[in-house]
């Protein structure tokens, strides 16, 4: 749900969160869509709407970014299932301040993924440019890990998660997070995913994220 698997896919997608920290919260929903335009390549749209409650009388509606995305698979293995994708993600200031949105970022990532006997494997790394908005001048790097044990019907998993700011923020320190989550497979194709990550270590940015995650290829 943090972690970005590999593979080229067309699908369309529900994304859900809310974050808290102390008595702020941030709930945003998205829709995303994923096309492939070539066997080894596709692209990816993502728009979300933000509610926002900073310890206010009332709570913040407003537009997220706008996320495109371009995702490549560059390396599979022939003897197992094994697979590296390089891939870029570009957010667009087109939402609001007052949602701490309007930000221009540029996320290049690298994501890759294999089997373990019954388990899936992925992780990826990534880096971060805030170039406009809220946060601009930070920079961040990330690194994500997902182990899964699929089952006929549904799949537990865990993500283990590194945030490391580099430059821009007062907090250098890492944040370190896991996230237990399940993954439903239901009826029509449809995937359900719920987990929640909490954060552990000295330094937090956020208290709790609760994700939820539907999704359907086409």
């Amino acid at each position: 749900m943090v972690t970005i698997a590999p593979g080229i896919t067309r699908e369309v997608a529900l994304l859900a969160e809310q974050v808290r920290e102390g008595d702020a919260r941030r709930t945003q929903a998205s829709l995303r869509l994923q096309y492939p335009v070539l066997s080894w390549l596709h692209v990816s749209l993502e728009m979300p709407v933000v509610v926002a409650d900073f310890d206010r009388e009332s709570p913040t509606t407003g537009a997220g970014d706008l996320i495109v995305g371009a995702q490549t698979m560059v390396w599979t293995a022939n003897a197992w299932p094994a697979e590296i994708d390089l891939g870029v993600e570009l957010t667009l200031p087109t939402g609001s301040s007052d949602v701490l949105a309007g930000s221009t970022a540029l996320r290049p990532f690298v994501a890759a993924g294999t089997k373990l006997g019954p388990l899936d494997l992925i992780g990826n790394l990534s880096y971060e440019w805030a170039l406009g908005g809220p946060f601009s001048g930070l920079q961040q790097f990330q690194a994500t890990a997902a182990l899964a044990y699929p089952m006929r019907w549904i799949a537990p998993f865990v993500e283990f998660s590194v945030l490391k700011p580099v430059r821009g923020s007062d907090e250098l320190r890492p944040q370190t997070a896991l996230l237990p989550g399940i993954e439903l497979f239901l009826p029509w194709q449809l995937t359900l995913s719920v987990g929640v990550q909490l954060p552990f270590g000295p330094a937090r940015f956020f208290d709790q994220r609760v994700l939820g995650f539907l999704k359907r290829p086409f």
